[in-house]
């Protein structure tokens, strides 16, 4: 990979935390096993995390996170 911005991220995490689209749950491995900041999303699937305490995952939609880049300029 040649894009700084993309990291490849190997996951060794299985939380199944969303039930309702299995398929998700590997974007949500990945930022667990990462600690990400944010988790950027509009798919409303994602919004169980919200309620999960641990782990604890902050999911932002787009426009709110272009809030925050915008507030860092």
């Amino acid at each position: 990979m040649n894009n700084p911005n993309v990291v490849l991220a190997n996951y060794y995490f299985d939380l199944n935390l969303i039930s309702d689209d299995y398929d998700d749950n590997k974007f949500v491995n990945c930022a667990f096993a990462n600690n990400v900041n944010y988790l950027v999303t509009n798919d409303r699937h994602f919004n169980i995390l919200k309620k999960i305490e641990f782990p604890k995952i902050n999911v932002i939609n787009i426009e709110k996170f272009i809030d925050i880049l915008i507030s860092k300029i």
